[in-house]
C-alpha cells in the first residue's frame, strides 16, 4: 500500500471511530448521572438511614436531576468572584428546594423526612438548612455541580436526559384469566412467537415510544384470543368466523398498522373536536407540530386516518361504558362499517338516549323566517360575485325568497307557517355550532360522525 493510500485509510478509520454507536444524546441535554450505585446508596444510608423508603430516595434523586438551573444558581453562590459577594454553602436557592422537598415528602409519603447526623432539637428553619447541605453533597456525588474540586468552572449544567432510565413498555391484555363461563378462569398463555412479536410505536401521556412489543394471550381451552384493546372469540372454527368484543377498560388502543395510543390521546382528540370544532386534519397538524416535532424518536408523523381511528375507538368505548353495554362486532370490519354498526347498536338505531324528549330554551326555540340581524346587503352579494344583475333589496326585503325566472326577478314571501319549535337534529359531519346545555349530558354518547347540533 502506498503512502497516500495509507493516509486515506487512517482518515477513514478516524471518521468511522468518531461515529456514535451506542446512545445518541438529545440536543441540549446532559446524560443521566453515571455513578456507581454503591456511592449513591452509601450517601443515602449515611444521611437518611436504612429505613428510608425507595420512593423517598427516588424523590430526592429526581428533585436534583429535574432542577439543573437551580443547581447552577446555587453553585454560583459558593464561589465569590465579585467584590461584595459572600460564599455560602446553603444558598437561598437550595434552601427553597429543600423546603419544597420536605413538604412534598410529608404530604405524599405520609410521614416526615428523617435525617441522620442532625440535632433533634432543631427548629424548622434549621432542619431546612441541614437538608439543603445534604442535597448539596448529593449533587456533587451525582456530578451535578458546574465547578471542579479546584473551583474551576466546567460549564453550565444542562437539562438532564432521562432517556437512559426510561422503563420498557409492553402492550399486553389487561385480563389475568379467561372470562368465558365454561373456562372458569383458566390462565392465559402468551402465544406469539418471539420472531413474530410486533414492534410498534406507542403514544402514552403525550410521549412517543419506539419499538414497543405487543403480546397476545390465548385460552388453551376455548381458543379465545385476548388483545390489549379487544377480545376475539371463535364463532365457527370451520368457516373461520370470529367476533371482536371491544374492551371498555382498554388502556391502549390500536389506531394504525403499527401505532397504539393510550386513552388520554383519544380523549384529547374527542375534546378537540367537540370543544374547538377541530377536524381530524386540523388536530393531526396541531399534534405533529406541537408534540411530535419536539421528541427525538424514530416514529413518523401521525396521519389524519389515525386521528380519525382514535376518535371512533374512543367514542365507542365512552358510549358503551356510559350505557353499560359491550360492543360485539364481526372481526376484520372496515372502520366505516364499524362506525355504522356501532351507531346502530349503541345508539338505539340513530336515537341519542339522553336527548330523547329533551327541550329547553337553549336547544328548542321558535322558528324564525328572518334573522334578528338585518343588513342592507343581499346574502348573495359576496366577494367575487357580480352584483350587476341583482335586485336592489332593502329593509323588509331581506330574508325573503328570491326566484329568478328568465329575465324577470320575482320576489315572493314564504307561506305563513305556525310557529314550531326547532329542536335538536343529527347531522352527519363535523359540528359547526357551539355546544348547548344538553351537550355535557349526551356529548359522551355521540358516536363517530353523528354529532348533535342545535339549529
Amino acid at each position: 500500500m502506498t503512502w497516500s493510500g495509507t493516509f486515506w485509510f487512517w482518515i477513514v478509520m478516524m471518521l468511522l471511530g468518531s461515529i456514535p454507536v451506542t446512545y445518541a444524546m438529545p440536543t441540549g441535554k446532559s446524560p443521566f448521572p453515571d455513578v456507581p450505585f454503591k456511592s449513591f446508596s452509601q450517601f443515602i444510608l449515611q444521611h437518611f438511614g436504612s429505613k428510608i423508603s425507595l420512593s423517598t430516595a427516588l424523590v430526592i434523586l429526581f428533585s436534583l436531576t429535574e432542577n439543573p438551573d437551580l443547581l447552577n444558581l446555587h453553585a454560583r453562590q459558593q464561589y465569590a468572584k465579585c467584590k461584595g459577594e459572600n460564599r455560602t454553602a446553603a444558598s437561598g436557592w437550595m434552601n427553597s428546594l429543600a423546603r419544597a422537598l420536605k413538604k412534598s415528602i410529608t404530604e405524599n409519603q405520609g410521614q416526615p423526612l428523617k435525617m441522620k447526623l442532625v440535632d433533634k432539637d432543631m427548629d424548622e428553619e434549621q432542619e431546612t438548612k441541614a437538608l439543603s447541605l445534604k442535597l448539596d453533597g448529593l449533587s456533587r456525588i451525582l456530578t451535578l455541580h458546574p465547578y471542579s474540586d479546584d473551583g474551576e468552572f466546567q460549564g453550565k449544567l444542562q437539562p438532564v436526559s432521562h432517556q437512559l432510565i426510561e422503563p420498557v413498555h409492553v402492550i399486553c391484555p389487561n385480563s389475568m384469566e379467561c372470562d368465558t363461563k365454561r373456562c372458569k378462569g383458566r390462565s392465559l398463555l402468551q402465544t406469539t412467537a418471539t420472531r413474530d412479536v410486533p414492534q410498534v410505536t406507542l403514544i402514552k401521556d403525550n410521549r412517543i415510544y419506539d419499538n414497543v412489543s405487543v403480546l397476545t394471550g390465548q385460552c388453551s381451552k376455548c381458543k379465545t384470543k385476548y388483545f390489549a384493546d379487544h377480545v376475539r372469540s371463535v364463532e365457527n372454527s370451520k368457516e373461520r368466523h370470529y367476533s371482536n368484543l371491544y374492551l371498555n377498560s382498554a388502556k391502549y388502543v390500536k389506531v394504525g398498522q403499527s401505532i397504539w395510543v393510550d386513552r388520554l390521546f383519544g380523549t384529547g382528540v374527542l375534546n378537540a373536536m367537540y370543544s374547538f370544532h377541530a377536524s381530524a386534519a386540523a388536530y393531526t397538524e396541531y399534534w405533529n407540530n406541537s408534540i411530535w416535532r419536539h421528541q427525538e424518536v424514530e416514529a413518523k408523523r401521525i396521519t389524519r386516518r389515525q386521528v380519525w381511528q382514535a376518535f371512533v375507538q374512543e367514542s365507542i368505548r365512552i358510549v358503551a361504558t356510559t350505557i353499560g353495554e359491550d360492543l360485539l362486532l364481526q372481526a376484520n370490519l372496515a372502520i366505516d362499517e364499524v362506525t355504522k354498526q356501532a351507531f346502530e347498536i349503541l345508539g338505539e338505531k340513530g336515537h341519542i338516549r339522553v336527548a330523547v324528549n329533551h327541550e329547553c330554551s337553549e336547544c328548542a326555540q321558535e322558528y324564525k323566517d328572518k334573522s334578528d340581524i338585518t343588513t342592507n346587503f343581499h346574502p348573495a352579494a359576496t366577494v367575487g360575485v357580480d352584483d350587476s344583475d341583482m335586485p336592489n333589496l332593502q329593509g323588509p326585503d331581506i330574508g325573503r325568497n328570491l326566484a329568478i325566472s328568465g329575465n324577470e326577478d320575482t320576489i315572493t314571501a314564504p307561506a305563513t307557517t305556525e310557529a314550531a319549535l326547532v329542536t335538536m337534529a343529527v347531522i352527519d359531519g363535523i359540528v359547526m355550532g357551539p355546544p348547548v346545555c344538553a351537550t355535557y349530558c349526551f356529548m359522551k354518547q355521540l358516536l363517530t360522525s353523528h354529532l348533535a347540533l342545535c339549529i
